[in-house]
C-alpha cells in the first residue's frame, strides 16, 4: 500500500523564548531519599516570566534544561527527575537529544534500570558528595514542536480544531470559517490534497465549503504530527523528584543515625515559552 506523502505544517515564525534558573534543594532522611523525596517549585508566577500578556501558565513549553551546579552531602549517587509534560496523563512523543538517563529504581521486586518514576523524567545523576559541575545539557527537546509549531498551533487542542467547523449530516463537506488553520495548510499542501482553496465555494464570504475527507485528514495529521508533540508543562506545577537506593544498601550511614537528614541542591537554568493567546490570534486574523 502507498503510503501519503507527509504535509507541510511549518510556517517561518519565531516564538520569544526565556530563560530561568532555579535551585532545588532536598533536606531528606536516607528513608525518604529511597523512596523519591520531592520537592515542589512554588512562585511560577515570580519565576517564569513573559512579555506577552494574559500567558498560560499550566500550558508552558519547556525547550531545554541545564544543570550549573550540585552539592550533596550523601555517600550514594542521587537521581534528579523532573515532572516534565505534567499537564495530562498522556506523555507527549518526545525525544531528548541528550539522551533520557536510566538510572536504576529499587523496589520491592528488585532494581532496574528505569528513566523515571511515574509522572517524572531522569535529569541528571549527582555522584556521591559531589560539590561542583561544570554546565551541563540535561534536556533539549529534538523532534517535539519546533518554534514554528508552538507559534502557530501551541493555541489549539484536539477539542478546538473543531471550532468554526459546520457539518451537515449525509453531506460530504464542510463549511470551515476563512480563518481556520485548517485552511493555511490545505494551502500549502494543495497540490498533494487536490483542491484549492481559493476556488472553494464561499457562503456569506465567511464560510469555505471544504470536502470532508480533505478536511478530515489534515486534522488527522495535525492531531498525531503536530499536537501530539507539544510538550505542554504546568509551571504553577513542577516539581523535582531526588531518588537514590535503600537505606540499609547505604555503604555509610548518616552520622546522625537513620532520621539524620541529607541536603542536596542542583541548579537548573530552564528554557521556556508560551503558546500565543487567543487573543493575539484573533487580533492577528
Amino acid at each position: 500500500m502507498l503510503q501519503k506523502p507527509a504535509l507541510n505544517f511549518a510556517e517561518n515564525t519565531q516564538n520569544e523564548e526565556s530563560i530561568a534558573r532555579i535551585v532545588f534543594e532536598a533536606n531528606a532522611s536516607a528513608d525518604q531519599l529511597a523512596r523519591g523525596h520531592t520537592v515542589r517549585l512554588s512562585g511560577a508566577k515570580d519565576i517564569f516570566t513573559s512579555e506577552v500578556e494574559n500567558v498560560d501558565f499550566s500550558k508552558g513549553i519547556i525547550t531545554g534544561v541545564k544543570c550549573s551546579a550540585v552539592y550533596s552531602d550523601c555517600s550514594e549517587p542521587v537521581t534528579v527527575s523532573l515532572n516534565l509534560f505534567n499537564t495530562s496523563e498522556q506523555q507527549p512523543n518526545v525525544q531528548n537529544e541528550r539522551g533520557w538517563l536510566h538510572a536504576p529504581q529499587h523496589t520491592d521486586f528488585g532494581a532496574r534500570a528505569a528513566q523515571g518514576s511515574a509522572g517524572f523524567k531522569n535529569m541528571l545523576n549527582i555522584l556521591p558528595y559531589e560539590k561542583t559541575r561544570c554546565d551541563v545539557t540535561a534536556y533539549k527537546p529534538s523532534d517535539v514542536a519546533n518554534d514554528r509549531y508552538i507559534q502557530q498551533y501551541g493555541s489549539y487542542t484536539n477539542e478546538n480544531l473543531w471550532d468554526g467547523v459546520v457539518a451537515f449530516p449525509g453531506e460530504q463537506y464542510y463549511l470551515v470559517h476563512k480563518g481556520h488553520v485548517v485552511l493555511n495548510v490545505i494551502k500549502n499542501n494543495w497540490e498533494q490534497l487536490g483542491i484549492n482553496v481559493d476556488d472553494e465555494h464561499k457562503f456569506n464570504g465567511t464560510y469555505v465549503q471544504v470536502p470532508a475527507h480533505v478536511f478530515d485528514r489534515v486534522i488527522k495529521d495535525l492531531e498525531a504530527q503536530v499536537l501530539s508533540r507539544m510538550p505542554f508543562t504546568n509551571l504553577n506545577d513542577i516539581r523535582a523528584q531526588f531518588t537514590t537506593k535503600q537505606a540499609s544498601k547505604f555503604t555509610s550511614p548518616h552520622e546522625e543515625g537513620v532520621n539524620g537528614k541529607y541536603k542536596i541542591l542542583v541548579e537548573l537554568a530552564f528554557n521556556y515559552q508560551f503558546p500565543p493567546t487567543a487573543d493575539k490570534k484573533e487580533e492577528e486574523e
